[in-house]
């Protein structure tokens, strides 16, 4: 049985990752016109990062590209959700992909699957 620690993992990465920017998107519309207007705030966060190539199965499948990034955030960040942007190394992406790692009901790690914009 593996035993696992929660505080250990929150230490790695605070450790180990690069600090991102994480720009919220509360609300997206459109004008009377067609526009597209919304509102947003950012935060740092913490994350470790992963460059997609070419060998990586989800990149064979056709959804991201080689160049794409994952990014593996503590199991406690908040508004790590689909359609929120990421700011890392002067480049944006998009999340397109939310994933909690969970093990015995509480989340170790949360991976969002972005795409560069």
């Amino acid at each position: 049985m593996v035993n696992l620690d929660l505080r250990s993992i929150t230490r790695e990465i605070s450790y180990y990752g690069e600090t991102v920017t994480l720009t919220i998107v509360t609300d997206a519309s459109y004008s009377k016109w067609g526009d597209a207007t919304e509102s947003t705030s950012t935060a740092s966060k913490t994350a470790f990062v992963q460059v997609l190539t070419q060998e990586d199965q989800i990149v064979n499948e056709g959804i991201f590209q080689a160049g794409d990034k994952l990014f593996w955030f503590k199991g406690d960040e908040t508004n790590i959700t689909r359609g929120n942007r990421i700011t890392h190394a002067s480049l944006d992406y998009e999340i397109l992909e939310v994933i909690p790692h969970l093990v015995g009901g509480t989340t170790y790690v949360i991976e969002a699957r972005a795409k560069k914009i």
